[in-house]
């Protein structure tokens, strides 16, 4: 059989087939999609996952640090500079206790 091009979601494909004189069906080709090889040594996947895992901690940060930046600003008069630093510390804080999970 050719080879052939399928998207990255199809995990594997069964092509069955029926003998005509006993009429039992069969397994005639078994595909697998085994996806593409890691690109990483083993020595360097404990630091990629780290470094993966600090990323996602800072983008949480991130999006914690504006929505309390926004209730900041909604409640008062400036107050996403009175709160600034209270705000920052409780966005990292919650950044922090993600990178531990």
């Amino acid at each position: 059989m050719s080879e052939l091009k399928l998207d990255p979601i199809v995990g594997r494909i069964t092509i069955l087939r029926k003998d005509a004189a006993t009429g039992h069906v069969y397994v005639a080709t078994n595909l697998r999609n085994l996806g593409r090889k890691k690109r990483s040594t083993k020595l360097l996947r404990p630091l990629e996952k780290l470094i993966r895992r600090v990323g996602k901690a800072q983008a949480r940060s991130a999006v914690i640090y504006t929505q309390r930046h926004e209730t900041s600003n909604r409640k008062k008069k400036n107050g996403w500079l009175y709160d600034m630093m209270a705000n920052m510390r409780k966005a990292q804080k919650q950044a922090w206790k993600s990178t531990r999970k």
